[in-house]
């Protein structure tokens, strides 16, 4: 999802926001409620797609490096046997197939590193008799293959997952168009009935319905995290603005920013492996202010 569509829902979900904060008033017509309900489907569509599209392929990535990382590690375990075996006959044929280190097996592309694998396994194949006194074995040989297998085999995932991302990028741009369709021709037509009893309603709304560019957004949170042991910095927690998909991350010194925030009370969410998730609620956040929290989250005891 590129930028533009990234700036567009966040106007999607800082409207529900909004919205979600002002029920009773909102209840007060109907129609606006009802096509709300709608709207906040679609969004939720556009947002289910939108990590489909990014899982596709990043989460193909992840378990390819892992299964790489495994079949190195057993490559350059096996080749240094069979390397060992070889040096002891002074077969330099032998130990020019096997004399690869565990770095060298890692720099070596997708392709090259599958054949070099064979190659390993084929010559210890081929010597097996003479390897079982160093405990190998052909369940030794036959777990080596299932590894080389399962590493070719994800290997040829990415380009197959290209076509699976744009069948995710399509479903985007129709939700998007849903969502564009409710927001311009029944919610923006629907609001001008709030202006009579809740006109300050309708100008947040109105306010809230404008596309923001991220990178230029003066209204957003900001602030500090700390560990609550030691008052260190916490790098790396996710900050999440409760509600939407508008996420931030700390860095060294556990400082974070969420942009594009909508006005009016807000919630965020800040999560971190080893430390108790901790929630601060009822964050007012006014029109092109910044609003700064420091928190000091809680350290899980092993």
């Amino acid at each position: 999802m590129n930028k533009i569509k990234e700036a567009r829902l966040n106007m999607y979900e800082t409207v529900i926001a909004y919205c979600n904060n002002n029920t009773a008033i909102v209840a007060t017509v109907p129609a606006f409620q009802t096509s709300l309900a709608g709207f906040a489907t679609a969004v939720d569509k556009i947002n289910l797609n939108a990590r489909m599209e990014a899982d596709v392929i990043t989460g193909i990535a992840a378990d390819k490096a892992s299964l790489r990382i495994v079949l190195c590690q057993k490559a350059a375990d096996l080749g240094a046997v069979v390397f060992a075996f070889a040096s002891t006959s002074n077969n330099n044929e032998l130990m020019q197939k096997t004399k690869f280190t565990l770095s060298e097996l890692k720099r070596l592309k997708d392709g090259l590193l599958s054949l070099i694998c064979t190659n390993i396994r084929d010559a210890a194949q081929a010597n097996l008799a003479s390897l079982a006194t160093a405990g190998v074995t052909a369940a030794t040989l036959t777990d080596f293959q299932t590894a080389i297998d399962s590493y070719a085999n994800k290997a040829t995932s990415p380009r197959n997952a290209v076509s699976q991302r744009s069948v995710y990028s399509q479903a985007l741009n129709n939700f998007f168009a849903i969502a564009d369709g409710i927001v311009k021709k029944q919610l923006d037509k629907w609001a001008v009935q709030f202006k009579a009893d809740n006109i300050d309603f309708y100008n947040g709304y109105k306010s809230n319905r404008k596309i923001v560019d991220p990178g230029t957004s003066a209204t957003q949170i900001a602030g500090d995290i700390i560990s609550a042991n030691n008052n260190l910095p916490v790098q790396g927690a996710t900050v999440q603005l409760v509600g939407t998909s508008i996420t931030g991350s700390t860095d060294a010194d556990g400082n974070f920013v969420l942009k594009s925030v909508a006005i009016g009370p807000q919630s965020i969410k800040i999560t971190k492996p080893g430390f108790a998730d901790a929630i601060i609620d009822n964050i007012i956040v006014k029109l092109g202010k910044t609003s700064t929290i420091n928190k000091a989250i809680e350290p899980i005891a092993e």
